[in-house]
């Protein structure tokens, strides 16, 4: 069974930074088998990563240690049944106001738990600009 992971993070990097992140992702997450969507406004990072649970903690392991973005919350963490990001090793958007604003109004509510539906908001805008990408 695979499992899909949310994180939301405060950006500190260049449109260069950005770019080593998806060309570095691109690869290491395909010979994983992790599936998803990355989104990098001016603010901040909202990534959706589905696979195997080893491979997609051994990620966060490494995404909580990079300095190219600090404040690193993951907002829902769950088993699936089918990924929604399965044909993109990892599909990458750049600035989206609306995520932002997403963003902001779940981190907002931190340490509470998040509302179900600003979840379900974000991750269907992370799947709209992913299928724009295309």
């Amino acid at each position: 069974m695979d499992s899909r992971l949310l994180y939301v993070s405060r950006r500190r990097s260049s449109e260069a930074d950005v770019r080593n992140i998806v060309e570095t992702s691109l690869s290491r997450n395909a010979r994983l088998r992790v599936t998803g969507a990355l989104v990098a406004s001016r603010i901040r990072f909202a990534q959706i990563l589905e696979g195997p649970r080893p491979a997609v903690d051994a990620l966060m392991d490494s995404i909580r240690r990079d300095p190219r973005h600090t404040e690193v919350a993951v907002l829902l963490y769950d088993d699936i049944d089918r990924r929604r990001f399965a044909d993109w090793s990892l599909a990458y958007s750049g600035a989206s106001v609306y995520v932002d604003r997403l963003i902001a109004a779940l981190t907002a509510r931190a340490p509470a738990q998040p509302d179900p539906a600003d979840l379900r908001r974000l991750i269907q805008a992370i799947e709209e600009l992913a299928r724009a990408r295309l």
